[in-house]
């Protein structure tokens, strides 16, 4: 049975393990908080997504956890859909009634698949008045034999290496994009070389990066995300192991 991972847009990927079908931080919106438009399509059209088992949303930023979207996943059925912490009340507005939440470490277990939640170094106030929370989350996922870590918004920080001696994943989803101005996000998101370093810690079998290309959220070039990625990946000598992917593009392993 075949294991893959498809880049939809931005932090929507769609992971493919045997016959179970798993759906990160979708978005099929125009714009995000109405003020940044979409720059490319989606690289699977909402009307051609196979049957979705289970749905991760890693936090509350507008550009990963979007209700209408979720909303039309609800009218397409009430899958399981797993959130950190404090992130459920957003998931039961949108309809769902199988919503999970996980702290850091816990997981959730059904027939043939185990998701565990583990932590991420970023910050996310959706709306004012909310509380700066740590309501952030990575997701590991073990199915089919195989495992894929999912590490949502995070920077650089010690617990990488805590996961990969915790899981041998096979694949790593990384975030490479949304990183200047430094002095805003580098508490907040990776950047190419970042995203290397934790990959390296991780000791994943092979990285698939995303959170670039579809939005234009900071002021790096659009491009400038996967060519500096390709440029680092080759000096350390990991190139073969780095898979840049255009919306739409797959990923088989």
């Amino acid at each position: 049975m075949t294991n893959a991972i498809t880049l939809i847009n931005h932090a929507s990927l769609l992971i493919q393990l045997g016959e179970l079908n798993i759906l990160t931080d979708p978005v099929y919106s125009w714009t995000i908080a109405f003020l940044f438009p979409r720059l490319q399509k989606a690289g699977i059209p909402f009307r051609d997504l196979p049957p979705i088992n289970t749905i991760l949303v890693s936090h509350t930023d507008y550009d990963h956890l979007n209700l209408r979207t979720l909303r039309r996943l609800r009218q397409r059925s009430d899958t399981d859909i797993v959130v950190p912490t404090r992130v459920g009340p957003y998931c039961t507005m949108a309809g769902f009634s199988n919503v999970v939440e996980l702290d850091p470490w816990q997981s959730f277990n059904k027939p043939g698949i185990r998701i565990t939640s583990v932590p991420a170094k970023h910050v996310s106030k959706r709306k004012p008045g909310d509380p700066a929370t740590n309501a952030c989350a990575g997701f590991v996922v073990e199915a089919n034999g195989r495992t894929v870590y999912f590490s949502g918004d995070t920077a650089y920080a010690d617990f990488f290496r805590d996961i990969g001696t915790r899981f041998r994943i096979d694949v790593a989803l990384l975030p490479i994009g949304a990183y200047k101005p430094e002095k805003w996000f580098k508490n907040l998101h990776l950047h190419p070389a970042t995203a290397l370093q934790a990959f390296e810690d991780l000791n994943a079998g092979h990285m698939v990066p995303f959170h670039w290309g579809t939005f234009w959220i900071s002021d790096e070039p659009m491009s400038e995300p996967p060519a500096m990625l390709r440029v680092e990946a080759e000096r350390r000598g990991l190139l073969s192991r780095v898979h840049i992917l255009r919306n739409g593009e797959r990923f088989e392993f």
